[in-house]
């Protein structure tokens, strides 16, 4: 049976999943909150914002599809394009969508409501190891990504008090097929732009679009989409998507 549980990332056009699952995966969230010591009473402890979730992987990357633990031997790619993929979201600061997508032995999806999220990220290390020629070993740091746009105000003004209301700056044309929209997918989408297994159904759920390929025809499902909250779901054709916001 295959092993469906799988750690995926997507960066632009490009969707990797990493050849073989790390031994754990370790996700954490600590809390910012302050703490003083109040004359009369002792110390005590102000609630803040949680600080950004981390997520910490290591894992290998093999040099060769051989072995049962390689998860990716249908589209094998050698240690060189994984290392690119990271270093250059590390050196570039660009976020990238981290998706782990969990299965049970027997195929049963669990923890599906968890679907991810946008990350840096922030160390990444890789080594080789004596006797093991052509195998990387990475660990990944990946800090949680929130958006930061700035927003732009608009003032009324007229009888009474002036109203305001804000709206962040990268905004979408309504109705149209965007980054962004939210849409409705009937139809197949794929672990690739390219049609590559595994797949799943829409069957009217309501979606995100994620990334648009424009410049290449020779990809038959051009447009990636996620879950309403983040979650890597896959690749489909825009005629399989209905705009509904």
């Amino acid at each position: 049976m295959a092993n469906n549980y799988g750690i995926f990332f997507t960066k632009g056009g490009t969707v990797i999943r990493l050849p073989v699952n790390p031994e754990e995966l370790p996700e954490s969230r600590e809390n910012a909150n302050s703490e003083y010591n109040v004359l009369g009473v002792g110390p005590i402890m102000v609630p803040r914002v949680p600080k950004l979730k981390t997520v910490h992987i290591s894992s290998l990357l093999p040099g060769k599809p051989v072995g049962g633990w390689v998860l990716t031997k249908g589209s094998f790619e050698e240690p060189e394009f994984y290392i690119d993929f990271f270093e250059s979201a590390l050196r570039d600061g660009e976020p990238i969508l981290y998706t782990p997508v969990r299965y049970y032995e027997d195929g049963t999806p669990y923890m599906s409501s968890e679907t991810g999220f946008e990350v840096l990220v922030t160390s990444f290390e890789y080594r080789e190891k004596a006797g093991e020629t052509g195998d990387f070993y990475i660990e990944l740091e990946l800090t949680e990504y929130r958006d930061y746009s700035p927003q732009t105000v608009d003032v009324q003004l007229g009888a009474g008090r002036p109203t305001a209301t804000s709206t962040k700056t990268r905004s979408k044309p309504a109705a149209q097929l965007c980054v962004g929209s939210t849409v409705i997918a009937n139809g197949k989408y794929y672990y690739s732009s390219y049609g590559d297994e595994p797949h799943g159904n829409g069957n009217g759920r309501r979606c995100k679009v994620s990334r648009i390929i424009t410049n290449d025809s020779s990809r038959p499902y051009p447009v990636h989409i996620t879950t309403e909250s983040g979650g890597w779901l896959g690749w489909t054709k825009a005629s399989n998507l209905e705009v509904v916001g």
